[in-house]
């Protein structure tokens, strides 16, 4: 029991050795189940078209045991439908003469358990389908044989069934082997098979779905049961059995037994036969569209001498339900402190389990080869990173309601997310609860719309569970309507698909900081909100850093609305859309542009160029304003740097790059400037800010020094009790004061290049604002 053989290794040509075992137990045992009294079928009142999506990204398709259809503890009832895409009637035996045999499955197939399945699956759009079974590993497979000469009875049974049931559409369970069924024809019972479903498709109601089970090996054996190119054509899916894979591997490398010795039913690598190399096989002949690899929810046990792995049976072998093998460890005959878990050593990428214990029954050592939600994970990894159509479960009731098999799925194929807003909404920034039920979550992925601007969709910061919880707080403004878009990442690396839900806040909406909006300007003109609600933009220049100032237009909805400038003195709305602007100055391919500053009113205002100039322009089809009167002017100097505006509107100030401040004046003189506490022998000034309904401010350094300024006569601000302050860096970019400062208590915030906003004053500390470590790109922040 030594050696390995690589998983991409591929099987040489063979004649179906890969046959399940288990479906023949399975098949024998619905035909044989006592079922009791039943009550008749009920034909199901017409409904809307079954698509079969089952809420999953991908197929999930699962067989039903007729034995135990409605058994409440492992039938339909306990199966999450929500989850699964088909589900297979398991099923009807097809008679040599092609007739469905008169046995237990046809008297459940006949009766209100039907009913109940068909109104349960279709109920979330979930498939039904019959499963009709013809099975033959005799030496010349005469039953099979005799079966397909009498094809034309099957289908026309089928169909009728089809039809009379509503179910929609059939699953081809015929196992056999190849041959010439007396013929001199060695392929005789491929071609017939071929024949047969070929003709079952002609058959079937238009929209039916037909799936074909076939062999892990089949579609590298040329001279097996199954033409795999061949049913292509006329079969919507495989349905490939890869299981029960140790009766054909037990021979080869790595556990080159002598005789059939226990291992993994389904090996996702290592073995000569293994679901990496089977789905690669099926690949090379058909669109991934078309494969369904079948997974199993059973285990093989047997007594073994001693508990080694690949032990030799000393008892007969028999399968272990999922449900059954999940409770080996607590059962009554296991003897207390033998059980032994293991992973499968030969396949270390699959992780099937192996366990050992002691039964005091049998007083032997038993050992069991079983999927448990680690193995059953690797192999639904496998059909996400092969882009196959999907999953196929043998079978559904083996599994029953084990909450963490849906939980498994949930994860690695559908995770539907429930966004939940709060209503109404009360406060500017509020919570969006998000849950995915029993699906594992890394993060969920947030968009919004504001659905009142029609701006949007607008990235928000991913989110992670903690505890299982997650939630993603998000801003508004009062009176708007947004919509939340969320999907879902999930530990297995599924992404889910979008699901939406919206918020409208109340007009009367309680504003949650001490500012409506706060944002910052990047390079190329991005608007990035800090606490606030998102806004658009009309103009990005990506990669080439041109914007040079922003500023929120005033008035009763401010900062909803403004404006970005660039460096050629282009304005460019964001936010609410600017209805008409007129602004004659503009200097095409020449980076001249440096502020901008509107009047209080919000009908225009002035640019500021670097020489000085100031340049008037409206909006909202505002009359242009006066020109600007008394201003600096440096001819052929670019070191004008910013401007701003009284809230009175008499006239404002320019800043130039040494710090001066410099008075202006509208539809007036100017007047000399105010007096100053600081001043530079070099271009060091970065930013100039009034305090709300006055004359005095601010002037800021690169540094990050806030050096106060008044008119003279007037008290002088006071000195910032606290801020930021990089002696030696030039950083600072930007500074907002908030609408409640005076000349005695300032507050706000300071901008620095990577973006970071820093308190200032007694201002709040700011939860979420953009920020590029390392990377010089903010250029201003603005707000209201």
């Amino acid at each position: 029991m030594t050696g390995g053989i690589a998983a991409t290794n591929t099987p040489a040509p063979h004649a179906d050795l890969t046959h399940p075992r288990v479906m023949q137990q399975a098949a024998t045992e619905v035909a044989t189940a006592k079922t009791g009294t039943l009550k008749p079928f009920t034909a199901l009142a017409p409904r809307a078209a079954i698509g079969g999506a089952g809420g999953t990204l991908r197929e999930v398709f699962g067989f039903a045991l007729a034995s135990s259809l409605a058994d409440p503890t492992v039938g339909y009832p306990t199966w999450d439908f929500s989850l699964l895409s088909t589900v297979a009637f398991f099923g009807l035996h097809v008679q040599t003469n092609g007739a469905f045999a008169p046995d237990s499955a046809w008297n459940v197939w006949n009766s209100s358990q039907l009913t109940g399945l068909l109104a349960a699956a279709h109920a979330h759009g979930t498939r039904v389908v019959l499963t009709i079974i013809l099975q033959d590993f005799s030496a010349g497979t005469p039953s099979m044989c005799a079966g397909l000469a009498a094809q034309a009875t099957t289908v026309s049974q089928t169909v009728a069934e089809v039809k009379a049931k509503g179910v929609d559409g059939v699953n081809i369970d015929y196992e056999g082997l190849n041959g010439s069924c007396g013929s001199a024809d060695p392929s005789f019972a491929q071609h017939r098979f071929n024949n047969f479903a070929g003709a079952m498709r002609g058959a079937m109601p238009p929209g039916s779905y037909l799936s074909i089970d076939t062999y892990a090996s089949s579609a590298a054996d040329p001279t097996g049961f199954f033409d795999i190119l061949s049913l292509a054509t006329v079969a919507d899916s495989f349905f490939v059995m890869a299981y029960d894979l140790e009766y054909s591997n037990y021979s080869r490398p790595p556990t080159n037994c002598i005789s059939f010795c226990l291992g993994p039913t389904a090996p996702l690598t290592g073995y000569y036969y293994n679901d990496t190399s089977t789905a690669s096989q099926y690949l090379a002949k058909v669109a991934p569209s078309k494969v369904i690899l079948g997974v199993p929810y059973y285990g093989r046990k047997a007594c073994v001498g001693p508990g080694a792995p690949n032990a030799y049976p000393t008892s007969p072998v028999v399968a272990d339900t999922y449900l059954d093998a999940t409770g080996e460890s607590t059962a009554p005959l296991t003897a207390p402190n033998t059980y032994s878990v293991h992973r499968d050593l030969n396949d270390p990428a699959g992780q099937e389990q192996w366990d050992t214990w002691l039964n005091t029954q049998l007083v032997c050592t038993r050992e069991l080869y079983w999927d448990d939600t680690v193995s059953l994970g690797k192999k639904y990894d496998l059909v996400n990173a092969d882009n196959l159509r999907g999953v196929g479960l043998w079978n559904l009731n083996y599994g029953g309601g084990a909450p963490e098999l849906w939980s498994l799925l949930n994860t690695h194929f559908a995770c539907p997310v429930n966004v939940t807003p709060p209503s109404p909404v009360t406060t500017t920034q509020f919570s969006v609860a998000l849950t995915a039920g029993s699906c594992a979550v890394a993060r969920y992925d947030v968009m919004v719309l504001d659905t009142t601007l029609n701006q949007g969709w607008f990235t928000l910061p991913s989110v992670s569970p903690i505890n299982g919880t997650a939630s993603v707080v998000a801003q508004g403004y009062p009176g708007h309507t947004y919509v939340f878009q969320v999907r879902v990442h999930t530990t297995a690396g599924l992404v889910g698909t979008w699901t939406q839900a919206a918020a409208t806040m109340a007009p009367t909406a309680t504003y949650s900081h001490p500012f409506k909006g706060l944002y910052t300007l990047d390079g190329y003109g991005g608007i990035q909100t800090s606490d606030s609600p998102p806004l658009g933009v009309t103009a990005y220049w990506q990669g080439w850093k041109i914007a040079r100032a922003a500023h929120a237009l005033p008035g009763a909805t401010s900062p909803q609305s403004g404006l970005v400038m660039d460096g050629w003195g282009g304005l460019h709305p964001y936010g609410t859309p600017v209805q008409s602007l007129n602004s004659p100055a503009y200097w095409l391919g020449w980076d001249i542009a440096r502020d901008f500053a509107f009047l209080p009113n919000g009908s225009g205002g002035y640019i500021l160029d670097g020489y000085g100039g100031l340049h008037a322009f409206s909006v909202n089809g505002a009359a242009m304003p006066p020109p600007a009167q008394g201003g600096p002017y440096w001819s052929g100097w670019d070191v004008a740097r910013k401007v701003v505006i009284f809230s009175d509107g008499t006239g404002g100030y320019v800043l130039d790059g040494y710090g001066g401040v410099h008075e202006f004046g509208i539809g007036r003189p100017g007047t000399p400037g105010p007096v100053q506490t600081a001043g530079w022998n070099w271009n060091i000034a970065r930013d100039i800010v009034l305090i709300p309904g006055t004359h005095s401010g601010y002037v800021m350094d690169g540094w990050g020094g806030m050096h106060p300024f008044a008119p003279a006569g007037q008290p002088m601000p006071v000195t910032l009790p606290n801020y930021p302050f990089w002696p030696g860096w030039d950083i600072a970019r930007g500074v907002f004061l908030l609408p409640t400062s005076t000349v005695t208590q300032p507050a706000g915030y300071l901008l620095d290049g990577y973006g970071g906003v820093h308190q200032i004053g007694g201002a709040p500390p700011i939860g979420r604002f953009a920020y590029w470590g390392g990377w010089d790109i903010a250029v201003a922040i603005l707000g209201a």
